[in-house]
Formats: C-alpha cells, sequence, structure tokens
C-alpha cells in the first residue's frame, strides 16, 4: 500500500492506466458495464425505497439504515454520487482485473435489485 505513495509507483500506474484505456475492447466493455451499473444503480434506489414505502421491508444494512434513518432520501444523492466517482475510476483504468471486479460487483448489485423487487411483490 505505502508503494503507492512512491513517484515511482504512482507514474508506473498512470502508464498503465493510460495503456488501458488504449485498449478499445476494454474501454468497450468498461462503457457497457458502467451504463449498466448506473441503471442498476438507480434500480436499486428505486426499488429499496419502494420495498420500505410499502411495508415490505427494512433496510438490512444498519449503516445504511442509520443514514437513511438521519438524512431521509438524501442517502439516495450520496449512493448516486458514490457510483459516479467508481465509474469515473473504471473508466480511468480498465484494465481486465478492475473489469472483472467490477462485473462481479454489478452482478452481485443486480441480485440485490431482484431481491428488493421480490421482497416488494413485484415480481
Amino acid at each position: 500500500m505505502l508503494s503507492i505513495l512512491t513517484r515511482k509507483r504512482r507514474e508506473a500506474l498512470v502508464q498503465d492506466a493510460i495503456d488501458a484505456r488504449r485498449d478499445t475492447a476494454a474501454m468497450a466493455v468498461a462503457w457497457g458495464f458502467v451504463a449498466l451499473y448506473n441503471v442498476v444503480g438507480v434500480a436499486d434506489i428505486l426499488s429499496t425505497t419502494h420495498a420500505i414505502g410499502i411495508g415490505a421491508a427494512e433496510e438490512a444494512n444498519p449503516v445504511m439504515r442509520a443514514v437513511m434513518d438521519h438524512f431521509g432520501m438524501g442517502w439516495a444523492g450520496a449512493k448516486l454520487g458514490l457510483q459516479f466517482l467508481v465509474s469515473f475510476m473504471v473508466l480511468w483504468f480498465p484494465h481486465r482485473i478492475v473489469l472483472a471486479l467490477f462485473i462481479a460487483a454489478v452482478a452481485f448489485n443486480i441480485g440485490v435489485v431482484y431481491s428488493n423487487l421480490k421482497i416488494a411483490g413485484v415480481l
């Protein structure tokens, strides 16, 4: 972790990111999954608020539940902001390892949305 603090390591990381962005296939995959990720993120917000709103569920994550209780719908804006930050990071460094981890996270989030919709009785 501390190796990233060295100038040499930072320069190598920047060059690795530049090289990864030159890979047109990786960029196409990155853009496609970033778009899907953001659609799924909005679906997560909508399905969560719907399931909670009809009384079919409550937020399972205690940290998120506290944020929702204290900030109302402000949590949705914060979630979208974090999604856009993650999207930018993936597009900045679309290396195959980054993409593999990101695709796994998107798949997990799709499962969360599916579960929300099942709990709410939509599916």
